[in-house]
């Protein structure tokens, strides 16, 4: 049951997705001695309408709502096969519905916390406080944590590309899933406008979600995807469309790209989750950066009264991004020659330690090393202005 609010608060979360939520549990569980917390969204039931994946090499925040883990890994590239063991970087699947209940009745149990449906109509700060303005009212805080609106960009983006995919989650009454392997990358040469694949988590062996996803400059129409899902399912798998059912449908738009957030909304205002640019921009992959900010901002909360703007990645890794990106946005083709190469060349678990940017500069070197290097070269050449500013 939600709770009647006061108008004064010490801290507001104005948005209840991942970056919102996750803020509050760590907020509730580190930083809230003696505080008062609001927490406002315009519809707080949970909806299991989306997917969050990630790599951990410990033990997982939130490992009591992880739905699924894989230890392998399958990827098809140019008519290639590799097979991944992940013996250092596990795969994890949290399904959003789960993850918002289990917070939500953590929250609603603490007195401290104050739950609200209400759309939020303005957000304004000033040096000495913060306001949000909503249909039940204006109610002032310290400082808020916004995720709700787009926040302004120091700088745009060059190469503004988006992730966009189509999910189907879908049961069978065969057992034709490997419960123990997931489709990382499964690539569609035949798509032209882009880089495009099938990404496969199965839940069972006869339950799977499966995702037709593209890097793209724009998304393209429902039926495009809805097309290429039904027609892998049959090359794939030898389903006809009366062979399985649809139980839930799940789309996505991820923006991917150089872009330079403004972590500030407003003076005490926060920019959270992918409103703080935590979108790793060559991926699309932003739960774990949550995570980290998240501890990040009740850190400093505690020790010196006020939060910090999420820190950037360091310059290697976002030269690295950009170059990608490049070749992304303007050779699309050439990208899958880098991801065979990559996935050839190096084992996952190196992947994905040097994607959650914990790689060192010899282990980079490797990764750099594996792949083609006349795209890498013109990515550089191209993008030489930003290599000591971006």
């Amino acid at each position: 049951m939600l709770t009647q609010a006061s108008n004064t608060y010490d801290y507001i979360i104005a948005g209840a997705g991942s970056s919102g939520l996750s803020l509050a549990w760590h907020m509730v569980r580190e930083g809230l001695d003696g505080k008062k917390l609001l927490v406002v969204d315009q519809n707080l039931t949970p909806e299991n309408d989306k997917t969050w994946c990630f790599w951990e090499k410990n033990r997982p925040q939130f490992a009591h709502l992880i739905h699924r883990k894989w230890l392998q890994s399958d990827i098809f590239v140019n008519g290639d096969h590799y097979h991944q063991q992940l013996r250092q970087y596990p795969y994890y699947s949290i399904r959003s519905g789960h993850y918002r209940k289990s917070i939500l009745d953590e929250l609603q149990k603490d007195p401290r916390v104050t739950l609200m449906e209400s759309p939020i109509r303005k957000l304004s700060g000033t040096e000495t406080g913060a306001g949000l303005t909503c249909d039940k009212g204006h109610f002032q805080a310290d400082f808020i944590f916004q995720s709700c609106f787009k926040p302004s960009l120091k700088r745009k983006p060059r190469y503004p590309l988006v992730q966009h995919f189509l999910g189907w989650e879908v049961t069978v009454n065969t057992e034709i899933f490997d419960a123990d392997s997931f489709v990382l990358m499964d690539f569609d040469e035949t798509y032209r406008q882009g880089l495009a694949f099938m990404y496969v988590l199965p839940w069972s062996s006869t339950s799977a979600l499966l995702e037709y996803t593209i890097f793209s400059k724009e998304a393209e129409e429902l039926p495009l995807y809805e097309k290429k899902l039904e027609l892998y399912l049959h090359n794939r798998y030898g389903l006809k469309r009366l062979n399985y059912n649809i139980d839930r449908v799940e789309y996505g738009n991820i923006p991917m790209n150089d872009a330079i957030h403004d972590p500030w909304f407003a003076p005490r205002v926060l920019n959270v989750g992918a409103n703080a640019g935590l979108t790793k921009p060559s991926t699309g992959y932003a739960f774990r950066r949550i995570q980290q900010h998240s501890r990040a901002i009740v850190d400093r909360l505690v020790t010196h009264g006020k939060p910090a703007p999420a820190p950037r990645s360091a310059r290697r890794y976002r030269n690295y991004d950009l170059w990608l990106l490049q070749i992304l946005h303007d050779h699309p083709r050439e990208a899958q020659d880098v991801f065979q190469q990559l996935f050839k060349n190096n084992t996952l678990d190196e992947l994905f330690c040097f994607l959650g940017e914990e790689s060192n500069l010899r282990e980079d070197f490797k990764i750099m090393k594996s792949v083609p290097w006349w795209p890498f070269l013109r990515a550089i050449w191209k993008t030489r202005r930003s290599l000591f500013s971006f």
